[in-house]
């Protein structure tokens, strides 16, 4: 609660030992790393409209598996700001988490390498499909008991 309360009262006073420690890891201050995560995510959600655009102007989905890979690294990468470097991955790779990073991950670069190498449209948009349900899986993951409730709704739907 209280980072929630910190992130939206940025002008109160935080906690010296964390702030400290994050500043002397990164050498970053809280408004740059505020800063730089803002950036980078609109820098993600440009490549994003940038995505899409092409796909649905010019029908490349090269371009679109580029772009659209691009700006979900740039959206994962913005929260290293905030969190730091290997807090992040600590959390990526927490028990609860590894598997949805490995498929995202793993989906990320066979995307770049199906639009890039193997220039096929099929596995392009088969990578780009999974890429996006792992991410989604990954960050619901965040959310408490998240992950419980759509099984319990997927179970539900299919009579399981």
């Amino acid at each position: 609660m209280d980072k929630a309360k910190r992130f939206f009262n940025p002008n109160e006073e935080q906690p010296k030992e964390e702030n400290a420690v994050m500043s002397e890891i990164s050498g970053l201050s809280w408004d740059t790393r505020i800063k730089a995560f803002g950036i980078c995510l609109l820098i993600a959600v440009l490549l994003g409209v940038g995505a899409v655009i092409i796909y649905f102007i010019g029908g490349n989905l090269s371009g679109f598996a580029v772009l659209y890979s691009f700006a979900v690294i740039f959206g994962i990468a913005s929260t290293i700001f905030l969190m730091g470097p290997l807090n992040q991955l600590k959390k990526m790779f927490d028990a609860t988490r590894w598997i949805a990073t490995l498929v995202f991950l793993g989906s990320i670069i066979m995307t770049l390498v199906s639009a890039l190498a193997i220039k096929s449209g099929v596995l392009v948009l088969i990578f780009v499909i999974v890429q996006f349900l792992a991410l989604i899986w990954y960050t619901i993951s965040y959310i408490p008991f998240a992950r419980n409730a759509i099984k319990s709704c997927c179970g539900g739907i299919m009579g399981v």
